[in-house]
């Protein structure tokens, strides 16, 4: 199975980088920059799969699709 690759940024090739700076300063639109933070959480495969699968069907990534979802529910 080919292992899949996948792109989260401008991350500059061959130097060293703190990982959390650049997390911190990189965006998600070039035109508004906004800080980022990085978030990691445990779900069950059943649902990774479901919005790895409504990802697809709409052509866009799981973290955009999932930013989308939570800014919707957290909005003010």
């Amino acid at each position: 199975m080919p292992s899949k690759k996948v792109k989260i940024g401008g991350k500059p090739a061959g130097q060293e980088v703190d990982v959390e700076q650049w997390v911190e300063n990189r965006t998600v639109n070039a035109s508004e920059p906004v800080k980022m933070k990085r978030l990691t959480l445990d779900i069950p495969e059943s649902l990774h799969r479901k919005i790895k699968m409504k990802a697809a069907s709409e052509g866009v990534a799981m973290a955009d699709l999932l930013r989308e979802l939570l800014e919707k529910h957290f909005e003010k």
